[in-house]
């Protein structure tokens, strides 16, 4: 009925696969944030990912004052920016502040508060740096290079399974939350609204067990358990990445030894 644009005759089908696994994944809002970033880390294998992952984790136990932990808050802080994921940071700094919060005055009441300081800032890197980790890296990719590695499959299962349904049952939370409170239900956080949590907790609970019961299904039909199984994609390490990852390593270890000095 309608003739097509010869623009979109042109158009690759791996493009419109590309763009449709995107809005999956993510929903039309952080569709443009995460092919910016897939831009940026498509070429990286997901070891080396986690490899860089495990470093910066490193680099923010190594670091022993506040100062220096604050200048690793300020290479994150800059990673973010340029993995466009500021805007996904401060969405969650609404639960990061909390925390830092009750960290800060349980450390600033059992000892001072330079190591008040120091555990906060280092908990606030810690978060930054698993936001970066677990918003840039495939859970399905990460659970075949993890295999590839020699890690027995069911616990790369594990892995990636609370990797795709802890987001999940994020978003159900909020959706409920939204829905009892279209019912009047006041679920902010209150003392006095301890008792309307219930309204939270049981349509969660009821979410969770379906969840989890259609997934002991699919698992079953699937042949979950079964020797020999083989990967959509096949990895391999670049040299550049050997690099890479040797490069970090050396930081790594020249940043400790800094510290220590």
């Amino acid at each position: 009925m309608f003739a097509a644009s010869p623009r979109l005759r042109v158009v690759p089908s791996y493009v419109v696969h590309s763009v449709w696994c995107l809005v999956a994944e993510t929903g039309n809002e952080d569709l443009f944030r995460l092919a910016r970033r897939r831009v940026v880390l498509r070429r990286l294998d997901p070891r080396t990912k986690l490899a860089l992952g495990l470093m910066a984790i490193g680099a923010v136990f190594v670091a022993k004052e506040p100062t220096t932990l604050i200048g690793v808050c300020v290479i994150l802080l800059i990673t973010l920016l340029l993995l466009g994921l500021e805007k996904t940071w401060l969405r969650s700094s609404r639960v990061f502040w909390p925390m830092l919060g009750v960290v800060f005055a349980i450390a600033l009441l059992s000892f001072d508060l330079w190591v008040a300081l120091t555990l906060s800032i280092r908990l606030l890197a810690l978060l930054s740096v698993s936001l970066v980790f677990f918003r840039t890296v495939n859970p399905v990719e990460m659970g075949d290079a993890l295999r590839k590695m020699g890690v027995p499959y069911e616990l790369t299962f594990i892995l990636t399974t609370a990797m795709r349904y802890v987001p999940l049952i994020g978003q159900k939370t909020l959706h409920i939350i939204d829905a009892q409170r279209s019912r009047g239900i006041d679920l902010r956080p209150k003392i006095r609204n301890v008792k309307n949590y219930v309204a939270l907790l049981m349509p969660l609970l009821v979410h969770s067990f379906l969840l989890s019961d259609e997934l002991a299904m699919a698992m079953e039909s699937r042949g979950f358990g079964r020797k020999d199984r083989s990967s959509r994609r096949d990895y391999h390490l670049a040299v550049w990445e050997y690099g890479l990852m040797a490069t970090g390593l050396i930081l790594l270890a020249a940043f400790a030894w800094w510290e220590r000095g």
